[in-house]
């Protein structure tokens, strides 16, 4: 039981956001006719999904810690009264699975203020809801992945910045594909990138 419940869950966040990451290309492919802001959707399906899996995480690890007569005294054992918790199972849970869901929604929103912030003082730099899509991109990514997207994003925004002038004679580029296409680069090769960049003591 425990190996399948262990297998959904990791591949349930990575088909969530798959999905998510589609979803996401449609609406800013249709967006002359749909717009951008359909991503709002998106944007608070994904929140909700990082705090829902968190208490997924949560009921799962205390299951499986009451099936094992050790662990069950981890359930019920108590820390110093100086710990802002009380119990090593809430300590443990938050440490564990609510962090990187605080820390993935806090450091989007940041990026979200830093991207309006940014319109507001280079406003060609962005078609209409294209904040919201850096929003959402980084909560697909999640973190610690976020730390390699950012980068990314703005390697894009060279590369596709030099394509447009070279080829296309245009002289601007909007951050929509760019947020896109570092996504997409971090859904497939995040953990990976991650790992070559010594990066993974940021992992929760």
């Amino acid at each position: 039981m425990s190996y399948w419940l262990s297998v959904v869950l990791i591949w349930l966040p990575k088909i969530f956001f798959g999905i998510i990451f589609i979803l996401a290309v449609l609406i800013y492919g249709l967006r002359k006719s749909i717009g951008l802001t359909k991503s709002r959707t998106l944007i608070i399906s994904s929140i909700s999904f990082h705090v829902l899996y968190a208490v997924l995480l949560t009921i799962s690890q205390y299951y499986i810690w009451s099936q094992n007569k050790f662990t069950q005294l981890l359930l019920n054992s108590s820390l110093d009264l100086s710990m802002p918790v009380s119990g090593y199972f809430l300590f443990y849970s938050f440490g564990r699975f609510w962090l990187n869901a605080l820390i993935t929604i806090g450091a989007a929103f940041v990026f979200y203020l830093f991207l309006k912030f940014l319109k507001k003082h280079r406003e060609r730099f962005f078609e209409e809801g294209e904040t919201e899509l850096g929003f959402l991109s980084a909560l697909i990514v999640g973190w610690p992945n976020f730390v390699v997207f950012l980068p990314l994003v703005f390697v894009f925004v060279v590369l596709l910045s030099i394509f447009r002038r070279v080829f296309l004679k245009e002289f601007y580029t909007t951050m929509g594909i760019p947020f896109l296409l570092a996504a997409l680069i971090v859904l497939i090769f995040g953990n990976q990138i991650v790992d070559i960049l010594s990066l993974g003591v940021l992992r929760i």
